[in-house]
């Protein structure tokens, strides 16, 4: 059984080859809102109060087509988001490696991914009561996102790229859900 299961990876391999040599890249920066599923996080930040507070997403993929309507992706993202009062501050760190695929139906740039994430976060936390960095267990979830792609009316393999994604991640017994927008550079064709 186990000679037959290294077959299809093997099958796979050779099969995207040629794609291989196609391979792009896409850089983003955004912003967005993070609802916090445990109810340490959501205290934390009740005892923090009314505060200033930052919150940047960045993500960076490598981007393989399968076919003029399918992109397979593999990167990374993370979000961050400062909240600072004072000497006072809570920085929590999201990050998570994803795979998964694009898909654009043929509407001119618009595409909708659906991505595997593996993902942690990591707060770091000075308050009057409270000093200590923790971090989360490591947690399977999924990013799904809605974009429009501008290389198709550019003409251009480096373009701009907006989308907004959805990143859904367990958090032992809680979920955090990452809502987010982010502007990219974007080369696949």
């Amino acid at each position: 059984m186990k000679k037959r299961f290294f077959i299809f990876p093997l099958i796979f391999l050779f099969a995207a080859l040629p794609a291989f040599s196609k391979t792009g890249f896409e850089f983003g920066i955004g912003s967005g809102y993070t609802f916090y599923g445990d109810s340490a996080t959501k205290d934390r930040n009740k005892e923090l109060g009314d505060t200033n507070q930052t919150i940047l997403a960045m993500d960076a993929l490598f981007l393989i087509p399968v076919n003029d309507m399918l992109i397979f992706s593999l990167g990374g993202d993370s979000v961050f988001d400062f909240r600072w009062k004072g000497s006072n501050h809570i920085y929590l760190m999201d990050y998570a490696f994803l795979a998964g695929f694009r898909v654009y139906p043929k509407v001119a740039g618009l595409f909708v991914s659906v991505d595997y994430a593996l993902g942690r976060r990591t707060d770091f936390i000075t308050l009057d009561s409270y000093d200590d960095t923790v971090s989360t267990e490591w947690g399977n979830g999924f990013k799904i996102a809605l974009g429009y792609d501008f290389s198709c009316h550019l003409g251009s393999s480096i373009a701009p790229l907006i989308a907004a994604s959805l990143k859904s991640m367990p958090r032992g017994g809680s979920r955090d859900n990452l809502f987010c927008v982010s502007l990219k550079l974007t080369k696949h064709k």
